[in-house]
């Protein structure tokens, strides 16, 4: 799999994990376009939902959280076939069942999770969807 033609869209509104993300996508060859909020994501997605392949989603962020963006996104016939991964902090079950039920293909938990197994995670999706 060519991961350079591949491109991840980040959305994280803390500025350090943010760059921190970005870097290590980079890195392993994939082309990046990050968001701040679920406002920048819908934007985002307007202007390039042909070349996303994946949507990396954080949760608890400003002017429209995770979860609400996720809806949206589901909702969008141009969008609703990318997958998500809620990449956040939240660990609640109650949490993982709302972002899964409406439409996330997994979710995450950022201290739980090292770098080679987002990668790992990543990979595997990818896999999946080119096949």
């Amino acid at each position: 799999m060519k991961k350079k033609n591949i491109t991840i869209l980040l959305t994280e509104d803390e500025p350090d994990l943010r760059e921190m993300y970005t870097w290590m996508l980079t890195r392993a060859g994939f082309k990046v376009i990050t968001a701040e909020n679920g406002e920048e994501v819908k934007e985002r997605l307007k202007n390039n939902y042909a070349e996303i392949r994946l949507i990396l989603l954080d949760v608890v962020m400003p002017k429209m959280d995770g979860f609400d963006a996720l809806k949206k996104i589901k909702r969008d016939s141009r969008f609703k076939n990318i997958p998500v991964f809620m990449l956040t902090s939240l660990s609640d079950p109650e949490d993982r069942e709302e972002a899964l039920s409406s439409g996330a293909e997994k979710y995450l938990v950022k201290p739980l999770l090292t770098p080679k197994q987002l990668l790992q995670e990543i990979d595997e999706m990818l896999e999946k969807i080119e096949k």
